[in-house]
């Protein structure tokens, strides 16, 4: 999940929904998916599919379908299949959903940096970087091991995000069970 360039046709809309809103899709051609999809289906079908041998649960399925899902959806899925050479443009894309663009199409990277810049509030140290990896997450957040390194955290937090504190002698939350108090 989180933001992407991706290498577009010269004119490329994406599609639409009935309301007019971007319907979410996937970046890879539809026909590459569904292809590796059949392949997988195959080998299942065979009895040599790699997951059935590694993975125990695997055996309970009778097809790929009941271990994979169903075949790819082609509405979720570009329906094209662009050479390098026809691929020549840039788009920002947002991937928290399986993927709805944020910009125009750019003819370059550099022209899609300047946009980030302009219109993400992107430094352009980072818009930079973004286009040359072509991908960012949304979200970066780290785990806890143990309570008393998220209590130490929490007493770092501001005061209007910290838990509340626990009133002396009772349970929050219980004032209508004095009895379990």
């Amino acid at each position: 999940m989180g933001r992407e360039v991706r290498k577009v046709a010269k004119g490329w809309e994406h599609p639409r929904d009935e309301r007019g809103r971007y319907h979410p899709m996937f970046a890879e051609p539809y026909i590459d998916v569904l292809q590796e999809w059949q392949q997988n289906n195959a080998l299942w079908e065979k009895g040599i599919h790699p997951d059935q041998q590694q993975y125990r649960g695997a055996a309970a399925c009778k097809t790929y379908a009941d271990w994979n899902g169903p075949a790819p959806d082609p509405s979720y899925y570009n329906q094209h299949k662009w050479t390098e050479k026809e691929a020549c443009c840039f788009q920002y894309y947002e991937t928290v959903t399986e993927g709805t663009p944020l910009s125009p199409v750019f003819d370059s990277l550099a022209d899609l940096s300047d946009w980030l810049i302009k219109n993400e509030g992107y430094t352009r140290a980072y818009a930079e970087e973004f286009c040359r990896t072509g991908w960012a997450p949304t979200f970066i957040g780290q785990v806890s091991v143990d309570t008393e390194s998220i209590l130490k955290k929490e007493e770092q937090m501001p005061r209007t995000v910290r838990p509340p504190k626990k009133r002396k002698g009772k349970k929050p939350g219980m004032r209508a069970f004095p009895e379990l108090q």
